[in-house]
């Protein structure tokens, strides 16, 4: 089994802590044809300022490629072509915007412990990698990209992250120690986890997550976090009825609790037909 992206290093808890928290208004659709064409309508309101936005998503396999396209509300689309077959553990990824302000092209090769990632944006004449090594349960990984436009490296990041029987510690390294971040995620037993995040970013402090999840039956759970500036978050989901999911999210800010919006609260509505 080839390790972890550089990327995921970490997501165990990550995932706890940022998953689902949108406090925002939606409602998603998703079908399938006969023709094996796979359909998603998504329709959002901004938390921000109640605009409505829409994407439609088309998803059907061609032959050896997954092709899928994407428009939005505002008339922007985007085609993205996918092959994993036609090299062994190599996947290659095009996206192209139809208005040509964005194409990008990716490979991933994963081997039994490496992973290595590149992707080279062509509108923004930059060219990204990284890679991961994992064995005995540990995983290090660096990630760096280069401006070929400028012919500027970026400096790089460095992760590590291991995983016990029932528990995953990580810790990122960015901007040559300006940003540290270390997750710890901590699975209790089968029904309830906790994580907990620890970040540095500059001059600014460092800041503290702490959250926990709680699957109540196999059609309910519920999680919730708190940080160190004193928000508390919690979201609940419930299928109401077979292919239908009701997700509510809410977050009050302690420190602000008679302040004219300082709280935020979402509601999303997933059906899957």
């Amino acid at each position: 089994m080839a390790p972890a992206k550089f990327g995921d290093i970490g997501k165990a808890g990550n995932n706890l802590l940022g998953d689902d928290y949108k406090y925002e208004a939606k409602c998603e659709v998703k079908t399938k044809l006969e023709s094996g064409v796979n359909i998603k309508s998504t329709f959002t309101r901004s938390e921000k300022d109640g605009s409505i936005g829409a994407v439609l998503e088309l998803k059907k396999g061609v032959s050896v490629v997954d092709c899928t396209g994407k428009l939005d509300h505002k008339g922007d689309a985007t085609l993205t072509l996918e092959n994993s077959t036609l090299v062994p553990k190599l996947k290659l990824k095009a996206d192209v915007a139809a208005n040509g302000s964005s194409t990008k092209v990716s490979a991933d090769y994963a081997h039994d412990a490496l992973m290595t990632c590149s992707s080279l944006d062509l509108s923004k004449s930059v060219l990204a990698i990284n890679s991961s090594f994992a064995t005995n349960g540990i995983t290090v990984g660096a990630s760096t990209s280069f401006a070929y436009g400028k012919g500027k490296w970026a400096t790089p990041a460095v992760g590590a992250m291991y995983d016990g029987s029932n528990f995953q510690l990580a810790a990122k390294v960015e901007n040559l120690g300006e940003k540290i971040d270390v997750t710890y995620h901590q699975s209790v037993s089968k029904d309830v986890a906790l994580a907990l995040n620890l970040a540095q970013v500059d001059k600014k402090g460092v800041s503290l997550s702490l959250g926990s999840s709680y699957k109540i039956d196999k059609d309910s759970s519920v999680k919730a976090k708190v940080d160190s500036t004193g928000v508390l978050s919690a979201v609940y989901q419930q299928k109401i009825r077979p292919k239908m999911t009701l997700k509510v999210s809410g977050q009050v800010n302690t420190t602000k609790l008679t302040q004219e919006n300082a709280h935020k609260i979402g509601v999303a509505l997933l059906m899957d037909y």
